[in-house]
């Protein structure tokens, strides 16, 4: 029997004595069995309100499993790819290259946005200045040019 049931439960017994209703033991008696009635609703309303939380706690849980679960696997995925991607990547945004121009031997930095460009003028002598990677040699450095600039 749930709490609202014995409250209900005390009442009848209280009814049942068929006490005088002016007396004030009895209003006193049917005062406190009333807040006892109160009392019990309020504690059955928490009681579901309480699980009604839990309910949407447990959902909230699985769904943040399941989001953990697809993230740490996207993680390992990206982790993965980048495992292969390193070795065959090359930044070459942020690399810087330095050559000296074939023509007026002024020597020339540039960055990998312009060497991505293909040609350049040589601000030495005006000269165009393509870039062969052709005989590229990697030595795993980014940071300066093997071949020399055709002219």
């Amino acid at each position: 029997m749930d709490i609202r049931g014995k409250a209900a439960y005390v009442k009848g017994l209280l009814d049942g004595l068929e006490l005088d209703e002016n007396d004030k033991q009895t209003k006193l008696l049917s005062a406190v069995i009333d807040l006892l009635q109160d009392m019990a609703d309020d504690i059955s309303n928490l009681e579901q309100s309480y699980d009604d939380v839990c309910d949407q706690i447990d959902a909230l849980d699985d769904t943040v499993a399941s989001l953990e679960e697809e993230f740490d696997n996207e993680l390992w995925d990206l982790d993965s790819e980048d495992e292969y991607d390193d070795e065959d990547y090359d930044d070459d945004e942020d690399a810087e290259y330095e050559f000296t121009c074939p023509t007026c031997g002024k020597t020339v930095v540039i960055d990998g946005d312009t060497f991505n460009l293909g040609s350049m003028i040589c601000p030495g002598c005006g000269q165009e200045l393509e870039f062969d990677l052709s005989d590229d040699v990697d030595d795993g450095e980014d940071d300066e040019l093997q071949s020399e600039p055709k002219v």
